[in-house]
Order: structure tokens, then C-alpha cells, then sequence
């Protein structure tokens, strides 16, 4: 019989055909052709650059919200108009074919005909790469019941709370952060793949209780019962981005004029939406108020910025610098994280990265609301004292044997990466 992370492992997509190297690929004169058109796109995309539309767009998002609503939607519907052009005009064109061809007297009125027939088939032709799209899914260690009862116990509870969100699997890969990824089905945006996507780092480096209202604000936003129009908004970003990444893998040429279209659309699209994204994440810490007070709220919000910013400037570089330099470390990363993170963090430390962050003015690089406005949003005007790490989710949600299987897997994983 398979252990439970066996099982989890058997669950997981398939790895990609060796044998299909991506060496092998780029001797095609297709994809030669295809990563010549990206190259010089993205030369051709810098200088639409999404951080000077956020700047541009701030005073309307923050002084006119329907208005700039009203705008980011007209352009979210453009994304739809664009995929949907050349099977559109296959559609018009054929379907006036027959009363043309019945009308049809002289020789111009033929030609005409001829011509429009030609530029029927041309966009059916075009049409085909919106439909040999494929979407890469997240990959990580799936769970589920087998593996981790108490963890998935939890999850199905939110769901119940949240009106049945679809949530089609659970993985847990490296990274801090808790994210919920919508995967297209087909070709157009209209089915998705919802992936429930748990950082390790954050299992082992938040308390339960914290793990949690994580856990709630993203199940809250996927089901949108507060907001249906903004999540709608927000997710768009995710979606025309991973058109962006399918039209660009495909090596046909026919993919060219979808490619050149996203390669600029997405971008735009990305700095229009900046705002309906913070927005939309506001309204995640407002889910999560569903399930916890607002001191314990406000108390996360401390603690993911001293624990976030511990592990990526600290933690992080150190013990890969310390693989690179000495071989295997003596103490690999997940199986030291917890105790790490225990010792090493002082109260000057979060004493001083608390307050930067409560004091930044403003800030475009994330669409993660600023932490004086989180606070706002949820009435409080101080910020509060992350939590003591007593206990972890992982402790909490896991089995003790189980989670030691699951961070000496992803030890390896990480010591082979340096490699």
C-alpha cells in the first residue's frame, strides 16, 4: 500500500515528456521565427509600462471608484472581443454567404463574394490557436483527505461557510503566501480549474489561528459573495496573463497575431486593474472577518509582514548562500525553518519593520493593500503585535509523521535545485 505522501505524489500532474527537451524544440524554424516575434515584443512593451498607468489611474481608482470601475470593466470585455475577433468574423462573413451567393449577378458581386470567402477562411484558420491553448496548473504535493484529514476538514468547513465555492484541488508547494489559481479549461475563459495553492513556508511559520483567516480571506474571494463585479475584475489579471504565457509557447505561426495582441494586452490590462485588484484584496480581509475578530485580523496583518520579510531577507539568502558556499548545510531549510524564525527574530526587528510598512506612503510594486489601509478597512488605526509562534499550522492541521515526510521531500527538492 502507498503512504499517504506516496498517494498525494501519485495524484500530482504528470512531469512533461523528457524526451521533448526544450533544446530539441528550438531547432524548429517555427519556434526560432516564434522567440524572434517575443524578443522583439518585448522590446516593443517596455515602454507601456503598467506602473506608469497605476500612477495615471490612482486619482480616478481612489476619487471616482464607479467611474474607474466602469473603465477597467470596458477593458476587461475588450480581452473577450480580442480572443473572440477572427472566429467572429469567420461567423459574419459565412453566414451572409448564402444571400450573397443568391443575389449575385455580376462578375464584381462574384468577386466580392471570392473575397470575402477567402477572408472567412483565413480567420478560421486563425481562429485554431485560441483553441490549442494549453494551460499550465500549478504543481505541487497534492492533499487530501489521506494525507492531511484536519487540513482538508478545514478547507471543506470554509467552503461550507463561503456558499460551495469550486474547488477542484489543494497543493502544497514551497513559498510563503496562500493563492488561489484559476486555470482555463478551453479556449475561450468561460470553465476553470480552481487550484488551492498553500505555501509550505506558511504552514510551518503561522500560528493556526492565523493559518486560518488566510485560508478564509482566499476561499472568501473565490466564492465573491461580497463583491461579485471586483473579484470578476481581479482575476482577469491572472487570466490574460496566462493567454499571454499559451499563445507565446505555441510554436505554429498562426499564432503570431494572437501572440503580438496579448503580448500588449495583458500588460495594459494589468496596470488598468491595478486598483480593482487592491480593492478586491480589501474585500478578502473582509472574509476573513467572517471567521475571526478584528484584533486577530489585525494581528495577521503585522505578523505576514515581520514573518514575510524575516524569510526573504534574511532566512532565505542565508541558507542559500551557506548550500552554495559549504555543500549540503547542516540544517536544511523547511526542517529549520520553525526554529529559525523563533530565534532569530528580535523585538527591535519587528518593532522597525512594522512601523516602515505602516508608514510608506504609497506603493505600486504589489497589489497587496498597504498596511495602513488594511487596518482602515477593518476600523482599527494602529497597527497590532504579531502572535508568539507557540504553535504552528503545521503542528496544528498535520500529522506529525506525515509533515516529516513532506519537509524532507521538499529539502531534497530544494538541495537539488542548487545543484
Amino acid at each position: 500500500m502507498f503512504s499517504p505522501v506516496q498517494a498525494a505524489l501519485a495524484c500530482a500532474p504528470a512531469q512533461p515528456d523528457s524526451d521533448k527537451s526544450p533544446k530539441h524544440q528550438n531547432r524548429t524554424p517555427n519556434k526560432i521565427m516564434t522567440n524572434a516575434v517575443s524578443r522583439l515584443l518585448d522590446r516593443f512593451t517596455l515602454p507601456v509600462n503598467r506602473f506608469s498607468l497605476q500612477r495615471l489611474l490612482e486619482p480616478l481608482a481612489t476619487r471616482q471608484p464607479v467611474v474607474y470601475r466602469a473603465l477597467v470593466t470596458l477593458v476587461a470585455l475588450a480581452g473577450y472581443l480580442l480572443l473572440l475577433l477572427f472566429p467572429l468574423i469567420a461567423l459574419v462573413l459565412l453566414r451572409e454567404l448564402p444571400q450573397q451567393v443568391r443575389a449575385a449577378g455580376l462578375w464584381q458581386e462574384w468577386l466580392a463574394i471570392g473575397i470575402n470567402l477567402l477572408i472567412a477562411l483565413l480567420a478560421i484558420v486563425l481562429s485554431i490557436p485560441l483553441f490549442r491553448n494549453r494551460f499550465t496548473r500549478p504543481r505541487g504535493l497534492a492533499i487530501n483527505r489521506q494525507n492531511a484529514p484536519k487540513l482538508t476538514q478545514l478547507v471543506e468547513q470554509l467552503r461550507r461557510d463561503f456558499k460551495y465555492p469550486v474547488l477542484d484541488q489543494v497543493i502544497l508547494r514551497e513559498g510563503f503566501g496562500i493563492e488561489v489559481n484559476r486555470t482555463p479549461r478551453v479556449g475561450l475563459p468561460l470553465l476553470y480549474h480552481n487550484t488551492l495553492v498553500i505555501g509550505l513556508d506558511t504552514l510551518l511559520t503561522l500560528p493556526p489561528g492565523h493559518f486560518k483567516s488566510l485560508l478564509a480571506r482566499r476561499i472568501g474571494q473565490l466564492a465573491g459573495i461580497h463583491n461579485l463585479h471586483i473579484g470578476w475584475l481581479a482575476s482577469l489579471r491572472q487570466t490574460w496573463r496566462q493567454y499571454q504565457q499559451a499563445f507565446k509557447q505555441q510554436t505554429s505561426p498562426l499564432a503570431l497575431p494572437l501572440q503580438c495582441v496579448f503580448a500588449l494586452y495583458a500588460p495594459f490590462y494589468a496596470g488598468v486593474a491595478f486598483y480593482a485588484a487592491r480593492q478586491n484584496e480589501l474585500e478578502a480581509d473582509r472574509y476573513a472577518l467572517d471567521i475571526a475578530n478584528d484584533e486577530e485580523l489585525a494581528s495577521l496583518f503585522s505578523q505576514l509582514i515581520v514573518t514575510e520579510t524575516f524569510l526573504s531577507t534574511r532566512f532565505w539568502p542565508k541558507v542559500t548562500q551557506l548550500a552554495r558556499r559549504g555543500g549540503t548545510p547542516e540544517h536544511l531549510p523547511y526542517a529549520s525553518i520553525t526554529r529559525v524564525l523563533r530565534r532569530g527574530l528580535t523585538r527591535e526587528d519587528i518593532q522597525a519593520w512594522i512601523k516602515e510598512a505602516f508608514e510608506i506612503p504609497s506603493d505600486t510594486r504589489d497589489s497587496t493593500p498597504l498596511l495602513a489601509q488594511r487596518l482602515e478597512n477593518i476600523g482599527h488605526h494602529k497597527p497590532a503585535s504579531p502572535r508568539p509562534l507557540k504553535e504552528t499550522a503545521a503542528d496544528h492541521f498535520m500529522d506529525p509523521d506525515v509533515m516529516q515526510k513532506i519537509i524532507d521531500k521538499f529539502d531534497q527538492q530544494w538541495l537539488a535545485k542548487l545543484e
